[in-house]
């Protein structure tokens, strides 16, 4: 029998695709003892015990088979991305990886709502305030009164071309709730957006400072020129560099704005502060005392969401709810109290949000209902 110790490592080594089917089969042959020792069954919440057991082990049992199929086997382990919850579930969530467990069980057939994962969407607002779906554009340029400002190069990529046009105006690219769209800017700054979220940019760069305005979640990859510095305004702050990729989640929901740094150097400046941040820090901003202060943070939390992951580390629910409210276009209610439910974790942003919810609720910390595009939070 193994040991918790010996049996994380193993989930591990599975995760990563490693295992060789002898170890599949031994990951296998340990899941029943360990979720029964580690806390108690909760009937009603998941239902039959004997049921789930057998479902988990049809599971495990397929992996099994497809051991040697690294197609199968890498959308095997995609499905397992770690889930752990602090407190007493944690080892249980690790034995449960495998997703759907719980939906099979509380399947509802009337009029159930599809709820399903964000995409590339997004719209272009001129400065006259004409709106442009660019949804609805086909790939190649894109003119506004008979000049060719931009060119749709992928069904979320739009970039607008290097030359001067013959006026400059500022427009703006937002996303909606469940959206997310690439940006190239005149300079060949290359923009990534986040859902629920916007930047107003000049269709050329022709002054001293090259400056752009954001909300939301922007991650910004900036095209070096040292005579011009690449400046973000967004709520409170402002932040210059030359040349550097960086991210500023700046939500107006959220209490912080948090402006991390991957590569190169910047500078963040609000009312009373300046921080130079170096790759691998950050800068965060409370909004409710109007104070900044720095921290080192792990820079695949911001890769996450452009490679198509959730990235929750140390994340109390609200903060969890929050993200998957604006990816997947979905209201929240709360029942009960949330105190003290803190989430680490990493699952794919293209999941169908039932998913990710029966994996919540394998922690015996939180339960959902799902009412139309309501998502009702029990705790």
């Amino acid at each position: 029998m193994l040991t918790k110790e010996e049996y994380i490592k193993l989930y591990e080594k599975y995760k990563r695709g490693q295992c060789t089917p002898a170890e599949l089969a031994e990951l296998a042959s340990y899941e029943d003892d360990f979720v029964l020792q580690e806390q108690p069954w909760d009937h009603e919440k998941f239902g039959d015990k004997e049921a789930v057991q057998q479902r988990i082990y049809q599971h495990l049992q397929a992996a099994i088979q497809s051991g040697q199929d690294d197609n199968k086997r890498g959308k095997i382990r995609h499905t397992l991305r770690k889930w752990i919850t602090y407190g007493a579930a944690a080892l249980v969530l690790l034995t449960l990886g495998v997703y759907g467990l719980i939906r099979e069980k509380n399947t509802v057939p009337e009029q159930v709502v599809t709820i399903s994962p964000g995409g590339n969407k997004a719209v272009l607002v001129l400065e006259d305030g004409v709106e442009v779906s660019l949804n609805e554009l086909g790939l190649g340029e894109v003119a506004i009164e008979g000049e060719v400002l931009a060119r749709k190069t992928g069904e979320g990529a739009l970039n607008y071309d290097a030359r001067t046009p013959e006026e400059v105006t500022y427009h703006t690219l937002r996303t909606p709730r469940g959206g997310q769209f690439q940006l190239t800017l005149a300079d060949g700054t290359k923009v990534w957006l986040n859902a629920s979220s916007s930047i107003r940019f000049p269709t050329a760069f022709t002054e001293k400072e090259r400056l752009v305005a954001i909300e939301g979640e922007v991650f910004f990859d900036v095209q070096p020129d040292k005579k011009r510095p690449f400046v973000v305004k967004s709520a409170k702050q402002k932040v210059t560099v030359l040349g550097t990729r960086f991210n500023i989640m700046a939500y107006a929901d959220e209490n912080h704005i948090e402006t991390s740094l991957i590569e190169g150097k910047v500078q963040v400046s609000t009312d009373g502060a300046q921080f130079m941040l170096n790759p691998g820090e950050r800068t965060i901003y409370d909004k409710r005392n109007a104070g900044m202060r720095k921290a080192s943070f792990d820079p695949e939390e911001i890769l996450a969401w452009q490679a198509g992951y959730f990235m929750f580390q140390e994340e109390n629910i609200e903060g969890v709810m929050r993200k998957i409210a604006r990816w997947y276009d979905v209201d929240i209610i709360y029942q009960g109290d949330m105190k003290g439910k803190i989430f680490s974790g990493t699952v794919s942003r293209f999941s169908e949000v039932e998913e990710i919810l029966d994996m919540l609720t394998l922690t015996g910390t939180v339960s959902f209902t799902i009412e139309g595009r309501r998502i009702r939070v029990m705790g």
